[in-house]
């Protein structure tokens, strides 16, 4: 198939039909993307196999472009020239030979506008994929210590495999985003889901957290045998966190708050130790964050 619209919004370009038993795997920048765990997953996965798209969400129905906006890029060579790049969805194929399952990556921004239209344009990407089943990674701030591994929960549409991998149900109510969004779409049109949320710390701000996406990366590889290679996400990790530990040297109160987390986590500390002073976050934010920075100053 090439090049066919079959949406005024969705494009296929050349889809595969030889898929084995395929999985429809997303994640999207924005505000279920925490220290873009998610989506970092995403790329990791999409660098495995560089390909060209295979179908893609035209932006123009879907954003407002002052909130997104189009970003510039130089390409080199004969032809160099400056290029915008617009925050579309895009679709690519892993195929894993020694897994059970070739993977349907797409990686977006979280939409604007017309969410109802945009999750049924996904979903139509996977009927086209004949997948069988979609699912999407998130992450989000949570009271966890950068100290500690990453806590992943996972929930599943199949009640079976919900108690196969013994996931947690979510009783979760509140505001949601597009992943949430896209998992009651599948629920309506009876498409099976499954979901995995990673937990990073709410008072490092930086841009990514190589250990939360290890941690949804083993938790896919964990359920889909995919065997990947994450040996080199450890040196980020270990990176990550030594940054974070030189910022609090001379930080004592904070951190305190971030042996108060490792409490809770560890299950450990009386109660009476655990019951600090509230600190403010987002002074915990700023300290830590002049270092992640190169700003040593006080």
């Amino acid at each position: 198939m090439s090049n066919e619209r079959i949406d005024d919004a969705l494009t296929i370009d050349g889809l595969p039909d030889d898929l084995r038993r395929p999985i429809l795997l997303l994640a999207f920048f924005g505000w279920n993307d925490a220290a873009e765990a998610a989506t970092d997953a995403i790329k990791f996965l999409r660098n495995i196999e560089p390909g060209a798209p295979i179908a893609s969400l035209d932006p123009d129905e879907f954003f407002v472009f002052t909130e997104h906006r189009p970003t510039v890029k130089w390409i080199d060579g004969d032809d160099a020239r400056r290029e915008v790049v617009w925050p579309t969805t895009e679709f690519t194929i892993l195929r894993r030979p020694q897994a059970e399952h070739d993977l349907v990556l797409g990686l977006g921004t979280e939409p604007d506008l017309r969410w109802k239209r945009y999750c049924q344009a996904v979903l139509q990407v996977a009927e086209m994929a004949n997948v069988e089943e979609v699912v999407t990674l998130g992450a989000l701030l949570a009271d966890v210590a950068h100290t500690r591994p990453t806590r992943v929960s996972g929930g599943s549409s199949n009640p079976e495999r919900q108690k196969q991998f013994g996931f947690q149900a979510s009783r979760y109510e509140g505001p949601t985003g597009i992943v949430g969004s896209i998992g009651d779409a599948c629920r309506l049109a009876e498409v099976p889901h499954m979901g995995f949320w990673a937990s990073v710390p709410h008072y490092v701000t930086s841009r990514h957290n190589p250990g939360a996406t290890k941690a949804l990366l083993t938790e896919l590889d964990r359920v889909f045998d995919l065997e990947l290679d994450l040996r080199h996400l450890d040196g980020a990790q270990e990176r990550y966190r030594a940054q974070i530990d030189s910022a609090l040297d001379d930080k004592p109160d904070i951190r305190d708050y971030v042996r108060n987390l490792e409490a809770q986590t560890d299950e450990e500390a009386p109660a009476s130790e655990a019951e600090s002073e509230p600190l403010d976050s987002d002074d915990i934010m700023e300290a830590v964050n002049r270092l992640l920075r190169g700003d040593e100053s006080n």
